[in-house]
């Protein structure tokens, strides 16, 4: 037999947890674009990475990651990323990720977070922008950006 005190415990514990998620885990709906290809980046220019299409206004998480490999790397080499409206900005969205980092000599490997959130008022595609500043070549192995809407 059940205890009817932890029943009413586990009811009134679900209660809280309905009323502080008000959005039911259904209506979020989350996009997904990723890339697998090896794309040699142009030194000391904008790379477009990836790109995910939000379909309407609203707050959106963005998360993911990108991957990336330096060589023959003699020397660190920085390497920023940035979300754009458009494909070839160098205009970062203000609060989308911006990840950069310090690729180590010699041969160095980076995977930069992609983290963030943006809202928007209309459907809208965003981008992920690259730049390294050195001789190096730097190649993105790969990576994934996904967008949750949460408003």
């Amino acid at each position: 037999m059940k205890n009817p005190i932890s029943f009413g415990l586990a009811a009134s514990i679900l209660a809280l947890a309905a009323a502080a998620f008000p959005h039911p885990a259904a209506a979020q709906m989350a996009f997904v674009a990723s890339t697998d290809s090896l794309v040699t980046m142009p030194s000391e220019s904008v790379a477009t990475l990836n790109a995910i299409t939000l379909p309407k206004a609203g707050t959106y998480v963005i998360s993911g990651q990108q991957t990336f490999v330096a060589y023959p790397t003699s020397t660190a080499t920085p390497l920023y990323c940035w979300m754009a409206n458009k494909a070839g900005s160098s205009t970062p969205l203000a609060t989308a990720p911006a990840p950069f980092t310090t690729i180590a000599p010699p041969g160095g490997y980076a995977t930069l977070p992609l983290n963030g959130y943006l809202a928007v008022t209309a459907a809208t595609t965003i981008w992920l922008e690259c730049r390294y500043n050195n001789t190096e070549i730097v190649e993105s192995t790969g990576g994934a950006l996904m967008a949750t809407q949460v408003k």
